[in-house]
């Protein structure tokens, strides 16, 4: 199946999308919503590459963005990822292969306010995996709206802390929030 891990930005599209269709009742508030500018992460291409309309070669050309152009990644759906334009041109998705963190966005010394630690609640069904990347293998499941404990963060993965003294896993950033917006 492609669309294993769908970040809570296509999650938030869909509902978006689809939220016509449900009754008042139903829809979700604005503060239930994920705060993208949180989520983004800056990366730079490593080579031309095509922006589509979805994940996958399958889908719409919206044009190419050339090599050595900062992007800002809100999203993954398998090898593709989702990135949204500062300047208000349309999101799309992009190979992931054609792109590399951005690192000229270091952390200055001493300031922690990027630094992803504390508590977390989990934004959809996901995996907790061995590493900080796809490849490593699955440990286990983790369900939406779990709460875990953030130790530190390596380029977009979240380190959890097992309260068994379990060894840690890791999450994508992007599926999780800090608990304390959750108030």
């Amino acid at each position: 199946m492609r669309c294993r891990h769908i970040y809570s930005c296509a999650v938030l599209l869909l509902s978006l999308t689809f939220g016509a269709c449900k009754s008042r009742e139903d829809r979700v508030s604005s503060d239930e919503l994920p705060d993208l500018s949180k989520q983004t992460r800056p990366y730079v291409t490593v080579e031309s590459t095509t922006l589509r309309t979805g994940p996958g070669e399958q889908f719409r050309s919206l044009g190419k963005i050339p090599a050595n152009s900062k992007v800002h990644v809100v999203g993954r759906d398998d090898d593709w990822l989702l990135i949204v334009s500062k300047k208000g041109n349309a999101p799309g998705f992009i190979e992931i292969a054609s792109v590399q963190p951005d690192e000229g966005e270091e952390q200055p010394e001493g300031d922690t306010s990027r630094a992803m630690v504390g508590r977390y609640e989990i934004l959809v069904n996901t995996q907790l995996r061995r590493g900080p990347g796809l490849h490593y293998p699955v440990v286990t499941d983790i369900t939406k709206g779990t709460k875990l404990n953030v130790v530190d963060e390596d380029k977009g993965w979240l380190k959890i802390e097992s309260k068994q003294g379990r060894e840690p896993g890791y999450i994508e950033a992007s599926l999780a929030r800090p608990a304390e917006s959750l108030q």
